[in-house]
């Protein structure tokens, strides 16, 4: 787990930030999971889990709608700039976790 001391970074301003801005993500996400952990480089990062509507994950729209968020995780919640933290997502659809679901606990609910 990474670790981020306070006297760089407020966690509790960081976790009002991250919960705004999940709120910003639209109406084909169905749920949003984070934590904090150090890449594999060793830096401190936050890693999204965010699992799609059905709908948002059709070949013609996937590409659309997970850029889409990138981009909002990126200019909104501005990782490196405001936070010093890497910013990474994983996208599944909600079929994909209810598939896997019990497997992988950071990703249920």
């Amino acid at each position: 787990m990474a670790v981020i001391p306070r006297s760089f970074i407020s966690v509790e301003k960081l976790e009002e930030e991250v919960e705004r801005v999940k709120q910003m993500l639209g109406p084909e996400v169905f749920r949003v999971k984070h934590r904090y952990m150090d890449n594999w480089l060793d830096e401190p990062s936050i890693y999204f889990k965010v699992v799609l509507k059905d709908s948002a994950c059709k070949s013609d729209t996937l590409r659309k709608v997970t850029r889409k968020i990138n981009d909002i995780l990126e200019d909104e919640i501005r990782p490196i700039e405001d936070w010093g933290l890497r910013v990474y997502a994983n996208f599944r659809s909600q079929s994909e976790q209810a598939a896997r679901e019990g497997m992988e606990p950071d990703w249920s609910e």
